[in-house]
């Protein structure tokens, strides 16, 4: 999940969109864009989880002005991809960024960027009970409870408090972008994109929302629209910067569209290098542009970004970012230095293990990779992304029987674009068992594959050829 698990975030992420980029959180403790725990100071004083009513994050504060904007910290979260104790929703959106320049701003001139952006949505009004002091009350208690809950890793807590949130007060997007934020923590792509999309439509003026669900459409799916997706991306990412000019982040977030697009030239590179000079302590943009140059060629330029990156990563929401650009170019040495750094502070964040067992599987360290998978599966009630990589390490290690199993654990959660990636991955364990002359259990792989894919007309020929050789 690199930013891009694809180019991306792994791609999966990771992408970033730090609680700070309008005075909202994008993500609890965990998440992927910006939703994690910060180490907390030494004095710190300690937050208080005992409470009669759990408490949740969602992005506003608990009584937030409602026309108040949020003020743009790309690089901050009170609870991001890893995230502080508490993540807040999105408070009206500002242009002002108030993020915190902890290095030397680039002074390479910039050139312009085009937005071109698509015009709003139109807010659909309906009729809504008017919402009594009580409702008003209860609504915001249910909305500190979900943030609690998510920051503590109760997702199922955290998730029905939002829900409960919800038709409370309709015409007020916390709740459902709340809901967007705990499944992007857990890597529930297409819950987490409905969810962002059911906030725009309520309130279409959060820049915020345009860079969250931007970033979920950029994580590794199959799709059969993928280069739809990724340029509806874009057109979300620069909206969000018609909205609020001065955040890093949504600037980040067009160069991730505009590389997965193709585009790697000069465009791509000045988007990064903005968000750079916005705020010059968002590691993120580092390691994109490290990236970008590298695909370009330039070796060295790209090494000191990455080593700027690594460098800038003081909190477990950028550490765990910045290790999926890695993962994203097979560097996964060292986005396991990285990925254990996170987890040292923040044992249960869920995208940090399942990255940190992609990495292990990849160097060939599976005991260990095997122990971080099965541990993802405890913090999150969504066994589907744990299981299907886990499904991938027994796979690689000739453990079929494992894999298939797994599989099909992994299927009980998949949605429609799960269920693509699972066909493969069933597929791949029926070419494996046909390697090893087991017919009769490739036919059962194949016949899984198919009914989870039924329109790849390959698969047909394979349960063929397993059937009659």
């Amino acid at each position: 999940m690199s930013s891009i698990f694809k180019l991306l975030v792994f791609g999966l992420f990771s992408t970033v969109l730090c609680t700070g980029a309008f005075g909202q959180d994008l993500g609890s403790s965990n998440k992927l864009f910006g939703g994690s725990k910060k180490k907390a100071p030494a004095t710190a004083k300690p937050v208080k989880k005992t409470v009669e009513k759990p408490k949740t994050v969602a992005s506003k504060p608990k009584t937030p002005p409602k026309k108040k904007t949020p003020v743009a910290t790309a690089a901050k979260t009170k609870t991001p991809p890893p995230v502080v104790a508490k993540t807040k929703t999105p408070p009206k959106p500002t242009t002002a960024s108030t993020a915190k320049v902890v290095a030397k701003a680039d002074t390479t001139p910039v050139k312009k960027i085009d937005i071109k952006a698509a015009p709003p949505p139109t807010e659909r009004f309906r009729p809504v009970a008017p919402v009594t002091p009580a409702d008003e009350e209860l609504f915001e208690d249910l909305i500190e409870q979900g943030n609690i809950a998510r920051d503590d890793r109760n997702y199922v807590a955290a998730e029905a408090a939002y829900k409960k949130a919800k038709p409370i007060k309709p015409r007020d997007s916390r709740a459902v972008y709340g809901l967007g934020n705990l499944y992007t923590d857990q890597q529930r792509w297409e819950e987490a994109e409905k969810a962002y999309r059911a906030a725009l439509q309520t309130e279409p003026g959060f820049a915020i929302t345009y860079v969250a669900l931007s970033f979920v459409l950029t994580q590794p799916v199959i799709a059969p629209n993928l280069s739809e997706r990724y340029e509806e991306s874009e057109r979300h990412a620069r909206r969000a910067i018609q909205l609020a000019p001065s955040n890093a982040l949504a600037f980040d977030q067009l160069g991730v569209a505009l590389e997965l697009r193709g585009q790697i030239g000069t465009e791509t590179e000045n988007a990064y290098r903005t968000s750079i000079k916005l705020n010059p302590g968002f590691a993120p943009a580092y390691a994109h542009l490290g990236r970008l140059l590298r695909r370009r060629g330039l070796t060295k330029e790209s090494e000191g970004l990455y080593k700027d990156a690594v460098e800038r990563s003081t909190d477990i929401a950028t550490e765990v970012l910045v290790a999926d650009v890695m993962q994203s170019e097979q560097r996964y040495a060292e986005s396991e230095k990285l990925l254990r750094k996170a987890l040292k502070d923040d044992p249960r964040n869920p995208s940090a293990l399942l990255l940190l067992g992609r990495a292990l599987t990849a160097l060939g360290k599976f005991d260990d990779a095997e122990k971080t998978l099965k541990k993802s599966l405890t913090v999150s009630d969504n066994g589907f992304m744990g299981n299907s990589l886990l499904a991938a390490l027994y796979l690689r290690q000739g453990n079929l029987e494992f894999a298939e199993r797994t599989l099909a654990e992994a299927r009980g959660f998949a949605g429609s674009f799960g269920k693509l990636r699972l066909s493969r991955q069933f597929e791949e364990v029926g070419d494996a068992y046909m390697k090893s002359a087991n017919r009769r259990f490739a036919e059962r792989a194949y016949r899984q594959a198919i009914d989870l894919d039924s329109d790849r007309e390959s698969l047909v020929s394979k349960l063929s050829k397993a059937r009659f050789g």
